[in-house]
């Protein structure tokens, strides 16, 4: 026996299919980070757990917090003052960020003082101090020059705010013998060339992260 679909049921299928996939549409990953949603430590650590390979791709601490670490976390934990529990400096804790000013200060040989207040930031990690450089300096149009080879998060994060990644590579001065990172070095008149009126900022990282080249003085 042969039946004829109902057409009002059958619209009625559609039109409810139409609004079940545009419940969902509201739900989708948003459209600047199309392309960026991918993790490649994400696919190691999987990849590590299948194969249990020797992972010197991460970092995993194998010893534990020292005593004096825990022996002062416990004392500020027990404090009775009601001060020693608030909120800190959001931009760091006032000794941390003057003691990191006068360091740096003689580390780059500054003839005047960093100014702790206006240029130090203080953050939970290098993942998020890059993201809130990039994030607060590059606009749309923006370009960032990136050497390769390079830690992943880079080219997302500029790609999200907008700018657009000009790469760069590090290329190895010689093929026989003993070839160290050091070997590896960018070609100055390539470099001088990526640099145009749109260029807003490079992202030099030293020691490279991932292949360990300690830059020169004369590089830097």
């Amino acid at each position: 026996t042969v039946h004829r679909a109902c057409p009002s049921l059958a619209r009625v299928g559609v039109a409810g299919l139409h609004q079940e996939q545009g419940k969902s549409d509201r739900f989708t990953l948003a459209d600047k980070y199309r392309g960026l949603e991918k993790n490649v430590w994400v696919e190691f650590i999987q990849l590590a757990l299948e194969h249990q390979p020797l992972n010197l791709g991460q970092g995993l601490p194998d010893d534990l917090v020292p005593t004096y670490v825990v022996d002062s976390l416990r004392d500020v934990v027990n404090d009775p003052s009601v001060f020693m529990h608030q909120y800190t400096r959001g931009f760091g804790h006032p000794r941390l960020v003057g003691a990191i000013a006068n360091l740096y200060t003689r580390l780059l040989g500054r003839n005047t003082p960093i100014d702790p207040v206006k240029e130090v930031l203080v953050t939970d990690g290098a993942y998020e101090a890059l993201f809130t450089a990039v994030m607060g300096h590059v606009n749309p149009g923006d370009e960032v020059i990136i050497i390769e080879p390079y830690f992943d998060c880079y080219e997302p994060m500029v790609r999200l705010a907008g700018g657009t990644p000009v790469f760069i590579s590090l290329k190895p001065t010689k093929e026989e013998g003993v070839v160290s990172s050091g070997d590896w070095k960018l070609d100055m008149e390539e470099l001088k060339n990526v640099f145009t009126s749109k260029t807003k900022a490079i992202i030099f990282n030293n020691p490279n992260n991932p292949l360990g080249k300690v830059f020169s003085a004369d590089e830097i």
